[in-house]
């Protein structure tokens, strides 16, 4: 598996809810993780081009990434408002060796920030990133340098 495999399987096997791993959380997720990589580390865990779309930071290789390995699962769900969702699950094996402690250690605390959240809390709470708020819709977000002008701009 290639990087961001990893990491979507490292979310897959760790998150606590399941069924809540959508392909839209699950891509959200991977740009939280990119945007608190960049924060902290001055990089980025994938080589996305995370773009500001209609929906907030989407892209579609997350779950274009997911769908073409072995070991990942994309089944289809209802919502509670009869609408279908697609969940994104791992039964592969996973090496969590594959990812070093501090790409983990990131991934964990992108968990910990999300994983009490409701949906659209969860959603709030991306769009209330630097990224998003700083940048029109349909832009690319170029995480590293936002990262970089936040942290200085930061009283």
């Amino acid at each position: 598996m290639n990087k961001l495999q990893n990491i979507i399987a490292y979310f897959c096997v760790n998150y606590p809810h399941k069924g809540e791993l959508s392909k839209a959380r699950l891509t959200k997720l991977v740009y939280l993780t990119d945007w608190f990589s960049a924060l902290v580390d001055d990089k980025k865990l994938t080589n996305i081009n995370w773009v500001f779309n209609h929906y907030g930071p989407y892209v579609d290789d997350v779950v274009n990434s997911a769908t073409k390995s072995e070991g990942f699962i994309l089944s289809k769900e209802q919502t509670i408002y009869g609408s279908d969702k697609y969940l994104i699950g791992f039964n592969g094996l996973f090496d969590k060796e594959s990812l070093s402690i501090r790409e983990r250690e990131i991934l964990d605390a992108v968990i910990n920030k999300t994983k009490s959240l409701y949906f659209n809390d969860f959603i709030d709470y991306v769009y209330s990133t630097y990224p998003v708020t700083s940048k029109n819709r349909y832009s690319e977000l170029d995480l590293v340098s936002l990262a970089k002008e936040y942290k200085a701009n930061k009283p």
